[in-house]
């Protein structure tokens, strides 16, 4: 590897990340946070850093084409030496402030300390063959492999999406994808206000607007949140907007038993705590892996409400052998799923997955909102949500559920507010490009009778 003097270099460090995300090591957000902690960088490396990955990530397909051609001989090209082709092409086309001859000398300097001279002779040749040659008209493409390449997604996602709401809600959709993520935190409304938090925010230098999604919700445009007294504080946390409107559609009422079948890391469950204030309601979380119960203590902790939450180990998939039939008034399932709503804050999943990803998800969704069925009381309601906007995770696990469970029924998901972007139908169903939020999908199910007759 390259020697030691690379440490602190952000091309470098970034092509370091990449190798790991698009290897399948990591997620990107968790692996620039780690990198920012342990590397001293300036200022203005740490936000080339985070351009730089991201910027990769969510143009990749399209930095792919341009390259294509001036690599047709080399048939077993290490991934690093593609991904920091992949660094330079991003910074020669999408950065009009970085001259050429600097992405050329920092990328033959790293790849002469990685590989020697010769891999940083066929650095040097194709970056100057691009240099020459000019970009790779995108004319001759069709209108689905010209969206895919200019959109970096890849083609699957938008015949899927194409399929569901059309063409140009696709593109719309897609388009948005690229925008910088919104840092959105819910406030904790048994502490302060919104108001007056956004209020004490402003104070403290921090730019910050209301969520048009959520009444709890600010949109924090310029600040660490994070490093503030108000977070470590428990006045707020971290949340995306969409998520926000997770609590709400439960229809909580104090002193309920509630089951929240996936909780970790716990924004949710936190969420539905809030409306417990004061009472004997009873949160009971669940999430199949030990470690991430500590994330869900954690931050009910901070926010002052562990008195509510229970954490357990569990596969939701077994809580029948674990509690006694209809002994919740409320079950929230939100479902492992894709992540496709994420692709905003999380550019390398849509490379991850495949279609035949989304079947294997519906069956483990829908076996999870089997096996709490039985738990919800009569007149209880079961709440379904995914981060993803594909209906195979989404509508189709619903359809599937209902029909095998007719006793119950679909209620209206209902919202604090009424949101006029949001595709109704019985359902919500938040698209990314919608209020610039996560994508996400909501649906209330109401358990009418106690019989359970199975079709």
């Amino acid at each position: 590897m390259a020697n030691k003097s690379f440490k602190n270099n952000p091309r470098y460090e970034a092509m370091q990340i990449l190798n790991q995300v698009l290897n399948g090591g990591g997620y990107s957000n968790i692996l620039i946070n780690q990198c920012l902690s342990q590397r001293q960088l300036t200022t203005a490396d740490q936000h080339l850093l985070v351009n730089l990955v991201y910027g990769v990530l969510q143009h990749k397909l399209t930095l792919d084409y341009f390259l294509e051609k001036y690599l047709q001989r080399q048939k077993h090209l290490q991934s690093w030496v593609q991904n920091l082709l992949r660094l330079s092409v991003y910074q020669m086309y999408y950065l009009d402030r970085i001259p050429d001859r600097a992405i050329f000398f920092e990328a033959t300097q790293i790849a002469k300390a990685i590989g020697g001279q010769k891999v940083a002779g066929l650095i040097t040749a194709v970056l100057r063959n691009l240099q020459r040659d000019g970009w790779r008209s995108l004319t001759e493409l069709s209108p689905l492999e010209h969206l895919s390449i200019t959109a970096s997604v890849p083609t699957w996602i938008i015949q899927s999406l194409k399929q569901q709401v059309g063409w140009q809600k696709t593109e719309k959709i897609l388009t948005s994808l690229n925008q910088p993520p919104q840092i959105s935190v819910r406030v904790n409304t048994n502490k302060i206000t919104p108001k007056q938090l956004q209020t004490e925010l402003e104070h403290d230098g921090f730019q910050v607007h209301p969520s048009q999604v959520s009444p709890g919700g600010l949109i924090i445009d310029k600040g660490s949140i994070i490093d503030s007294q108000w977070f470590q504080a428990g006045y707020c946390t971290m949340q995306d907007e969409s998520s926000m409107l997770v609590a709400p559609a439960l229809q909580v009422q104090k002193g309920m038993n509630i089951l929240d079948a996936c909780a970790a890391p716990g924004g949710k469950t936190t969420h539905i705590a809030t409306y417990l204030n004061n009472s004997q309601g009873q949160i009971t979380a669940l999430d199949l892996h030990a470690p991430k119960l500590h994330l869900i203590e954690q931050n009910a902790q901070r926010l002052g409400v562990q008195q509510y939450i229970t954490t357990k180990a569990l596969d939701a998939r077994q809580a029948g052998q674990e509690f006694s039939p209809q002994s919740f008034q409320r079950i929230l399932v939100d479902a492992p799923c894709s992540g496709l709503g994420l692709l905003r804050r999380k550019p390398e999943i849509r490379y991850a997955k495949k279609a035949t990803d989304l079947q294997q998800l519906a069956q483990i969704q829908l076996a999870i909102l089997e096996a709490v069925a039985p738990l919800v009381a009569v007149q209880g309601i079961l709440l379904y949500s995914t981060c993803t906007i594909l209906a195979p995770e989404n509508q189709q696990v619903v359809a599937k559920f209902l029909k095998k469970n007719p006793e119950f029924s679909i209620i209206p998901a209902v919202t604090d507010w009424p949101l006029t972007q949001v595709h109704r139908g019985q359902f919500i169903q938040i698209y990314p490009d919608d209020y610039q939020t996560d994508g996400f999908f909501i649906a209330a199910l109401q358990k009418q009778s106690s019989t359970q007759v199975h079709q």
